[in-house]
């Protein structure tokens, strides 16, 4: 996974990082290639079993990333 992310960058000699993060209530990643956010990874679970592996790199979608929303009680 991590030869076709970078060959779909096209920059095979850029660092990729990673930090744990939740989306829509599902575990991610947020992969960043010198230091820019390149994507996120979202993993749906389901039984306890991993039923969806999505990569999202449209910007469009990713611009509320690194912004949290607190999460309030009714």
């Amino acid at each position: 996974m991590l030869r076709f992310i970078l060959r779909g960058t096209g920059k095979v000699d850029a660092a990729l990082t990673c930090e744990p993060t939740v989306v829509n209530g599902n575990p991610a990643l947020v992969l960043r290639l010198d230091g820019e956010i390149d994507g996120v990874m979202a993993i749906r679970v389901e039984d306890a079993r991993i039923t969806g592996l999505y990569y999202v790199r449209n910007p469009e979608k990713l611009t509320r990333v690194e912004s949290e929303i607190p999460l309030t009680l009714r």
